[in-house]
């Protein structure tokens, strides 16, 4: 797990606000995290595998909030596709959009 400082999570917070006026969504508390969920994953995960985190962590309650988020997540440039063709889609954290 990634350690975040105040700092970087303010900057997570200010990207996340921007991506969604971008995309011309609203900023939620959920949102925002589950965008600190993903930014503290180091590995690659499955949306199940993402979702039990960030239920674990009180970021979200119904796995459908992953869902109907993942494209923005994935237009924002926050998180990429990391599996193999025809495997089971699998997700990894972009932190070059962190930076």
């Amino acid at each position: 797990m990634v350690v975040v400082t105040k700092m970087e999570h303010m900057d997570n917070v200010k990207k996340l606000r921007e991506e969604l006026q971008k995309q011309g969504r609203k900023y939620t508390l959920e949102r925002e995290e589950l965008l600190q969920v993903i930014f503290s994953e180091e590995d690659v995960y499955s949306l199940d595998e993402l979702y039990q985190r960030a239920h674990r962590q009180n970021a979200i309650h119904a796995k459908s909030t992953i869902y109907r988020n993942l494209d923005f997540y994935l237009k924002a440039g926050f998180i990429m596709e990391a599996g193999k063709p025809g495997a089971r889609k699998r997700y990894k954290t972009n932190y070059a959009a962190f930076s």
